[in-house]
């Protein structure tokens, strides 16, 4: 061996002996600058042993001159950062509902004192504490001017919720930024998502047109969910609960639920995966209302140097009987749990899985792109029975009855079974280029979907028919497809050390075509429609001091109408109503925060003044939808209070109270006269106004209070829920309005410790409804007008459960 040969052995040899361990140190910040204790930081997947000192500040020695280093922290995101030997570095973190999975959108998201809007955060603290099992609506229930109710008289199947008067088709949801809405009714159909807020680790409600901008326009409020994600760290937990209704005293129906969640935590520093299974079984409150719904959920996450990328799956089929219809003031008192749908298979049978693709890159540190990518699948149909129909609406001959060569009987109607399909698509992708400038911060971006729908009904059975038609006969079929296309831009903009002001608009076109095959009754629609509008926003927030800010917006809003204001498809007798105009808002909001210590207090008043308000009238269709209207003029207007003290660290209290005026303004319809109620000759129409009368289905006012005790092991709430009175139809009749009410419920969560070193063991238990008040959680009714007689009113009416408990084993394993 050669001279320099011996040498270079020996320097391969002596190499790891001479590296000199370099010092990398910094200080850990949230994004206001405020230090953050107790991160993890690790390098190629190792725990660093570093030493976390006063005010976030780490040191730690590798023997390099540059580390890429992962910090983590389960309230905020994780980063990945270079680190350069012998230089300070400042790390700043962003909490977890921030945008670095490209997920919620930080100009989207309200700011306490900033934000000039009325808003509310529900916590990941918040959700553990409120849900066990139940529709997610009803896991927002205490949140201010809110109200949500299930048609079943419990936690499971259709829900619906409700802000400042408006329904959740004036009420925009998000799920990690892809809008939820369905885009033919503009509802939120939560059913279709079993047991989905146990995915969840955030949600902000806003109220009013508020700061979203890049999907549907939102009237009432939008509602911003965020589900787990890269925070999460290493877990495998079971859980089984059990819990049911009473009636009269007695147990009339179990709920049920089983799932299993793993977590994987930081893989190497870069990889998350997280996956949740479970399924949910109810017997419902009224009778026949069962529930039986699959739930998956599952997260692949990657984080690299500056950029991050998250795919999430999620869904789970469901099947549910159906109980949409009412019952009568009468029915209640022979029977609370009356359903009027007595048919076996009163069905709806959906699976609706969701396809989410999130990639973030943060160009800079006052610079990100955020990419969205998502693909929504549903397939499904509602099973009926239908008696006495009319043959030919279902494109079925008339039946004859023969005999030898004679014809006994013909029937032209008669008692059938109906399925009503749907098979849709939405794919969609939205970009947003967010930067900070010298005197705040703005985004850029937009909305991109297609959206294609196939319909169809089909008989399974008629009456009197054998093999006269096909065993899947069908009796209308249509197809729809929609473009979106928006474009939006917003901005903060500090105009001094005391005054924000927010700016932004909304540029939004929509396309619409619809093709209808010409069946039996029903003569072949086709049509194209097109609805283009601007929405500005402009708000102001001016701190009085470092407790007290006052706010102050302005917004215009636009909503087009759904597929079924413009056009009944199902419905043989409908003709497409081409014209129908777009509801157009102004939201006017004046509104105070306060924070001091341990109190954080806010108060907001609205005027929101409405044209061509889509309004409730006339009870449900035979289709299961709302009747509605199309008032000219509307006015929603009111106040909202909310505050919350933390007494000491086991104990706090908060509640929120808000009044509403809802009133129509110009509300003219022409209603059917007839002679009189007995032989019901039919005269032609009545011009009727509805002006200064309350728009019904809403309570005029609402109140929430919530008592918590925590300690090491337990945690104990009490929620009191104060409900005003709600008119269920325009003429506002004191009789048949639903009564206030007052509910309570009691809730506990208890630590039981370590189960044979197994894993830590935790129960849960909530009881609603504790003193079994029984009452009417929402209804609907009209009137038939006459010449010679009295009016008569109708009304009905959606029970709700006496008393219900639900209980939940959770085993964490080691």
């Amino acid at each position: 061996m050669s001279t320099q040969s011996r040498l270079a052995t020996i320097l391969i040899i002596l190499l790891p002996a001479l590296l000199v361990a370099a010092e990398f140190s910094g200080v850990v910040v949230d994004p206001r600058g405020q230090p953050i204790e107790d991160v993890n930081i690790s390098f190629e997947g190792v725990q660093l042993a570093q030493s976390m000192i006063e005010q976030g500040a780490f040191t730690f020695e590798l023997e390099r001159e540059k580390c890429q280093v992962t910090f983590s922290h389960i309230g905020y995101q994780p980063r990945i950062v270079e680190l350069q030997a012998g230089k300070v570095t400042t790390v700043v973190m962003q909490p977890t509902v921030h945008p670095v999975q490209g997920i919620t959108v930080a100009a989207d998201r309200a700011v306490l004192g900033e934000s000039p809007i009325s808003f509310t955060d529900f916590t990941s603290a918040d959700i553990a504490r409120d849900y066990q099992i139940g529709e997610f609506p009803l896991l927002l229930e205490t949140t201010p001017n809110l109200y949500a109710f299930a048609d079943a008289g419990g936690g499971l199947g259709y829900s619906y919720m409700k802000i400042r008067g408006f329904s959740d088709k004036h009420i925009t949801t998000y799920i990690n930024g892809v809008p939820l809405n369905d885009p033919e009714d503009q509802a939120t159909y939560f059913v279709d998502l079993p047991d989905f807020a146990a995915n969840v680790k955030d949600i902000q409600v806003q109220r009013g047109v508020g700061n979203a901008l890049h999907g549907g326009a939102a009237f009432g409020g939008s509602i911003n969910i965020v589900s787990t994600g890269l925070e999460q760290r290493r877990s495998l937990t079971l859980s089984s609960g059990y819990g049911g209704f009473w009636h009269d005293g007695e147990w009339v129906g179990g709920m049920e639920k089983q799932a299993l969640e793993y977590s994987s935590g930081l893989i190497g520093g870069r990889w998350n995966l997280a996956a949740r299974y479970s399924r949910q079984l109810s017997d419902g409150y009224r009778r026949q209302s069962w529930y039986d719904g699959w739930s998956y959920y599952i997260s692949a996450a990657r984080l690299d140097h500056n950029m991050t990328t998250v795919l999430n799956i999620y869904g789970g089929p469901m099947q549910m009987h159906l109980a949409y219809y009412g019952v009568s003031r009468d029915q209640l008192a022979e029977d609370r749990r009356y359903n009027p749908l007595t048919y076996d298979n009163e069905t709806d049978n959906f699976n609706q899985p969701h396809y989410e693709l999130h990639h973030t890159w943060l160009l800079g540190e006052n610079l990100t792109l955020a990419n969205t990518f998502f693909h929504i699948h549903g397939r499904g149909y509602y099973e009926q029975y239908k008696d006495e129909r009319d043959y030919q609406e279902y494109n079925i001959a008339p039946v004859q009855i023969v005999s030898g060569t004679d014809t006994v009987a013909t029937f032209e109607s008669g008692d059938l079974v109906r399925q009503q399909w749907v098979v849709k698509n939405q794919w969609g992708w939205t970009p947003r280029l967010e930067f900070k400038h010298g005197k705040g911060q703005a985004a850029l971006g937009g909305s991109f979907y297609y959206f294609e729908s196939d319909h169809w009904g089909q008989v399974v059975w008629a009456e009197r028919v054998t093999n006269e038609i096909a065993p899947r006969h069908r009796y209308y079929e249509y197809s729809g497809e929609k473009l979106h296309l928006s474009l939006f831009g917003t901005t903060t903009w500090q105009l001094s050390p005391e005054l924000i002001l927010t700016a932004g608009a909304q540029f939004r076109h929509q396309t619409y075509k619809f093709r209808q095959t010409e069946i039996g009754a029903f003569g072949g629609n086709d049509y194209n429609l097109d609805w283009t509008y601007l929405s500005p926003r402009l708000g102001l927030a001016y701190a009085l001091s470092d407790r007290l800010s006052l706010l102050a917006s302005y917004s215009l809003a636009f909503r087009s109408p759904t597929d079924v204001e413009v056009y009944e498809a199902n419905d043989p007798d409908a003709v497409p109503a081409l014209d129908v105009e777009m509801e157009r808002v102004h939201d006017l909001e004046l509104g105070a925060a306060f924070r001091q210590g341990n109190f954080r207090g806010s108060a907001n008043l609205f005027y929101m003044a409405f044209e061509n308000e889509i309004v409730p009238y006339g009870g449900v269709t035979d289709y299961g939808s709302l009747g509605t209207s199309n008032a000219e003029r509307s006015l929603h207007a009111g106040i909202e209070l909310e505050a919350a003290a933390r007494f000491s660290e086991a104990v706090e209290l908060s509640g929120n109270f808000a009044f509403n005026y809802n009133r129509y303004r110009d509300f003219v319809v022409a209603e059917d006269l007839y002679d009189n109620d007995t032989d019901w000759n039919w005269l032609g129409y009545r011009q009727v106004s509805y002006a200064d009368n309350v728009i019904p289905g809403f309570p005029d006012y609402l109140g929430n209070l919530i008592a918590e005790y925590r300690r090491e092991r337990i945690q104990l709430t009490y929620r009191a829920r104060l409900i005003g009175r709600q008119y269920v139809e325009n003429e506002n009749i004191a009789e048949l309005a639903i009564d206030p009410y007052f509910l309570s419920s009691v809730s506990a969560a208890l630590q039981l410790g370590d189960l044979s070193h197994l894993g830590r063991l935790s129960l849960e238990v909530r009881v609603d409804n504790i003193f079994a008040e029984r009452y009417e959680s929402s209804g609907y009714g009209g009137g038939l007008r006459f010449r010679d007689s009295a009016d008569l009113h109708w009304s009905e009416y959606y029970p709700a459960a006496e008393r219900s408990i639900f209980s939940t084993l959770k085993l964490e394993l080691n």
